[in-house]
Formats: C-alpha cells, structure tokens, sequence
C-alpha cells in the first residue's frame, strides 16, 4: 500500500461506532453488549481497524478517534506541528474526511 492511498481509507460506519466506544473505554464485552454482537465480532473489528489503519493497540484507535472528534482548528495545529515518527500515523489520519461532524470554527 503506496502512502498515498492510506489518504483514501475510510471506516464503515459500524467501525466509526466501535472506534467511538474503544474511545469512550469500554471493553469488548460491554461494546459486544451496544452494538449487539458478540465478543468475537467486536475482536474481528478491532483487527480490521488496526490492519487498515496500521496500529497496533486499541489506545491508538482512541486517540485516532479522539483527534478525529476535536475541532477543525485543533486539528489543523496538530498536523502543522512538528511531526516527529511517532505522530505520523495519526496526522495521516487527520487528513481524512472526520469520523463525526466538528463545530464550524
């Protein structure tokens, strides 16, 4: 996968639902439980989040998912900051249409 298509990526929106319920802290029980599904479903959509996006724990899925949620203006200085390594991942996401609506700067 060339860098450039990650840009493309985007979640389904039942993985917008998981990611927003990893972000909130519940465990795949408790996630299995809203979204009636069982624990190994909520296990199949965490892997498919963390393959497709390149993670690797369930912590970065929230903070993807957290960065996602901010406002515009917030979002755009994180990705104008310097990025070092370990903030390329989720400054590429940045890039991406956002998971949920932001409030209009």
């Amino acid at each position: 996968m060339s860098p450039d298509s990650q840009d493309s990526i985007t979640p389904t929106p039942r993985e917008r639902e998981l990611m927003m319920l990893i972000a909130r802290g519940l465990q795949n029980k408790n996630i299995a439980y809203e979204l009636k599904i069982s624990e190994n479903t909520v296990r199949a959509h965490i892997g498919n989040i963390m393959r497709k996006y390149r993670l690797q724990n369930r912590t970065q899925i929230a903070i993807i998912y957290a960065l996602k949620a901010a406002p515009l203006a917030l979002r755009r200085a994180l990705t104008r900051s310097g990025a070092s390594p370990a903030t390329v991942k989720p400054a590429q996401v940045l890039a991406q249409d956002p998971l949920v609506p932001t409030a209009p700067e």
